[in-house]
């Protein structure tokens, strides 16, 4: 039975990959066809969807450019980093969606019964807003993050023992690649590893204390009562005949139906009729819950000082126009603000410039109601204008940084414009949502769902989609430029917005 077999940092081997390369990495080469990736020995949300669109293709040709400029030169090591960077999570240290959309078909090849499941933690929303309420914004996303953090190192360790290959697809989505009977008999050991609340008890967040309090009352507000937390909820499909991308939709819509019946932390199956199903696994011995691993996150900065000395400027322009991309919107990864943060801040250290932030309304309505394909379609069509109108603005000699997709459904801009532009966005989303970037049937039937079930007040409606948009100055009065800073007072003053309109009356969140 042929398995994946990952140890701390197993990379990328292809049948082109050369034994030096290989040797390099320390790892044996791989059969043809086998595809491995950074595993962490030891995180709303993108939906699973596997769209990559032009940017995949301008990503892998921009990353091939460097591969061979790396390997004329003989530098190895600089190209292991490089591919490092681009391929994985920096919150987990697991591979990331774009690796996923990229090499997920050839992962399986040759596997008799290939199989995908999607891992959803349950109600990692609530854990969000419950650490936002308590520690205020900036320090509630950290603490969320350790959550996240450490059900990656959990999983990663199971994918290792079940020789499986586990990815971060966004938010608290997974995914699992291989065989399936193993890809089930690593479900069944999540399961029994992460029941409810072990992740937070792991990451402190402990029963009767405060910030568990705040959960639960965030829970309570978001209409959940006693749903469980901070476990999984699993959907399975096999890829036989079909795309890994396929099939995961069919994951996904036995997941999200097994979740709206109310059978949360399941493992649910897509079968190739149509027909859905638990999966019971096999009475195992009950014994003590395993140590959770501590995380390894890959820090996207420190790939970034290792390669800066070893590359030519022409290989650093090319590494900095390929990578920190979101495979799905096309714009720059949260890790993208670190990386340019201290050249930000010299560069408008003389004030003028605003961090800008644009969050989208009722985002999670648009996966739950019409699909994680919906929800897909709207960001992908949102990158695009955000791409077209900075593009536009820089031609016009406006001063406006790239878009950075700072959270699952807010986007920053940063510069003497962001503001100009962003409000240009929000206006162009609101033009083309009903019809262009949803069908006209969608968002009606959104619309009408989401006030049937009094989702939103019937005034309100209309504004699903449409965006917010919040600004700060990068430096305030006798202090010098932090886009960091900047950012974390925008999303304060944007969670308070958010307070007020969820108070609106016969409003709740799904």
């Amino acid at each position: 039975m042929r398995r994946f077999y990952f140890s701390a940092w197993v990379w990328i081997v292809l049948a082109a990959t050369t034994s030096a390369r290989a040797a390099v990495r320390g790892v044996p080469i791989m059969p043809a066809g086998v595809v491995c990736a950074p595993v962490s020995a030891g995180v709303a949300v993108s939906a699973p969807t596997l769209t990559g669109g032009a940017f995949l293709g301008e990503k892998l040709n921009g990353l091939a450019i460097l591969r061979e400029s790396l390997e004329a030169r003989g530098d190895v090591e600089a190209l292991a980093l490089a591919e490092r960077l681009n391929d994985t999570d920096p919150l987990t240290g697991l591979p990331n969606r774009a690796f996923f959309i990229a090499h997920g078909d050839e992962a399986l090849r040759g596997f008799a019964d290939p199989t995908v499941a999607l891992l959803d933690m349950n109600n990692f929303g609530a854990v969000n807003v419950g650490l936002a309420d308590h520690h205020g914004v900036t320090k509630g996303r950290a603490r969320a993050d350790a959550v996240l953090a450490i059900a990656g190192a959990a999983l990663g360790e199971l994918a290792h023992e079940h020789g499986v290959l586990v990815v971060r697809l966004g938010g608290e989505e997974f995914a699992v690649l291989g065989p399936r009977e193993q890809v089930l008999a690593f479900a069944g050991a999540a399961r029994r590893a992460l029941p409810a609340e072990r992740v937070l008890e792991a990451a402190g967040i402990l029963k009767g204390g405060a910030e568990r309090r705040a959960i639960e009352a965030a829970l309570v507000r978001l209409g959940r009562g006693e749903q469980p937390m901070g476990d999984f909820t699993y959907g399975v499909a096999s890829t036989r005949g079909r795309t890994v991308a396929a099939a995961l939709e069919d994951a996904d819509a036995a997941l999200t139906g097994a979740k709206d019946a109310g059978r949360r932390g399941g493992i649910f199956l897509a079968d190739a009729d149509g027909s859905r199903s638990e999966w019971v696994p096999p009475a195992a011995e009950e014994a003590a819950l395993r140590e959770l691993p501590l995380p390894a996150a890959a820090h996207a900065t420190e790939y970034v000082a290792r390669l800066e000395d070893r590359l030519t400027p022409q290989e650093r322009e090319v590494l900095h126009e390929t990578a920190f991309k979101d495979p799905l919107t096309s714009a720059r990864r949260y890790d993208y603000v670190s990386v340019r943060a201290d050249e930000w801040d010299r560069l408008y250290a003389g004030g003028g410039a605003t961090a800008t932030l644009l969050s989208v309304r009722n985002l999670k309505q648009i996966n739950d109601l019409l699909g994680h394909d919906a929800g897909d379609a709207y960001l992908s069509r949102l990158g695009s204008i955000l791409r077209g109108e900075v593009a536009r603005a820089r031609r016009a000699r406006l001063d406006v940084r790239e878009p950075v997709r700072v959270a699952s459904k807010e986007f920053l801009l940063v510069g003497r414009d962001a503001a100009v532009v962003a409000r240009r966005v929000a206006r162009e989303v609101e033009r083309t949502f009903d019809g262009g970037m949803l069908s006209k049937e969608r968002v009606m039937r959104l619309r009408r769902e989401s006030m049937e079930r009094g989702l939103v007040p019937a005034g309100r409606a209309s504004l699903i989609g449409t965006l917010r948009v919040i600004s700060e100055p990068l430096s305030l009065p006798g202090r010098t430029a932090d886009v960091k800073d900047a950012l974390d007072r925008a999303f304060e003053r944007l969670e308070s917005k958010k307070r007020s309109e969820d108070a609106a009356p016969s409003s709740r969140a799904l």
